[in-house]
């Protein structure tokens, strides 16, 4: 099988989304179709920062780990071909594996592979906020990062809500600033006045000073 391009594989406590606070391990993949303005790892689409691996390769090196919860991330994780061989590999071994994603892109693979131990948190991004119809059945939380930018509009989508009806949706000021806090507030309050239950969630690891 043709080796995956991998920027980095380390453990860390998981400071995002429904999982923050569980130790965890991570396998980021290179490349990414987007360039959102305030990404936090460029160096995931450099095109040079990646150290091709074999499934049996990651594996050993997660292994090492002694954890069953794994966190597959990018970049775009949806870019790489082999993506769905590598998150049956890890639940066949028992893993919880969670696949963090724009929104924008699909492998009907993984579709063949899902499970109740498989979890996909899509994080639309600007300036469209678009999610791939083949992706809204199976994710398992929504996370909209709050910057200058979005707006109610951007979030309260019914067609796509309705789709992901009693999952979590959660609001992630970005850089954890005050102004932003202040707009996920707002925000939480517009949407509970729709119907729709929201988490305010800050990015944990950074508080902890943790990667």
């Amino acid at each position: 099988m043709k080796k995956m391009k991998v920027v980095e594989i380390f453990r860390t406590v998981e400071g995002e989304g429904s999982w923050v606070g569980y130790p965890v391990s991570f396998i980021r993949l290179e490349g990414c179709n987007l360039r959102c303005p305030w990404c936090d790892t460029p160096y995931s689409y450099d095109g040079k920062t990646y150290k091709e691996m074999s499934l049996e390769e990651i594996f050993l090196e997660i292994e090492k780990f002694g954890l069953k919860r794994l966190c597959i991330t990018g970049g775009e994780p949806f870019l790489t071909e082999e993506l769905p061989s590598l998150v049956e590999m890890f639940l066949k071994h028992g893993y919880k594996v969670l696949i963090e994603t724009n929104g924008t892109l699909w492998n009907e693979k993984i579709k063949e592979i899902f499970n109740e131990n498989l979890f996909i948190v899509c994080s639309p991004k600007p300036p469209t906020y678009l999610i791939n119809e083949n992706l809204v059945p199976f994710i398992s939380e929504l996370k909209y990062v709050i910057d200058d930018f979005i707006k109610i509009q951007d979030i309260y989508k019914p067609d796509i809500l309705e789709r992901v009806k009693n999952k979590t949706i959660i609001l992630q000021p970005e850089s954890n600033l005050p102004e932003r806090v202040e707009k996920a507030l707002q925000i939480q309050d517009e949407l509970l006045k729709k119907g729709i239950e929201s988490k305010i969630i800050p990015q944990c690891h950074k508080v902890l000073g943790l990667p």
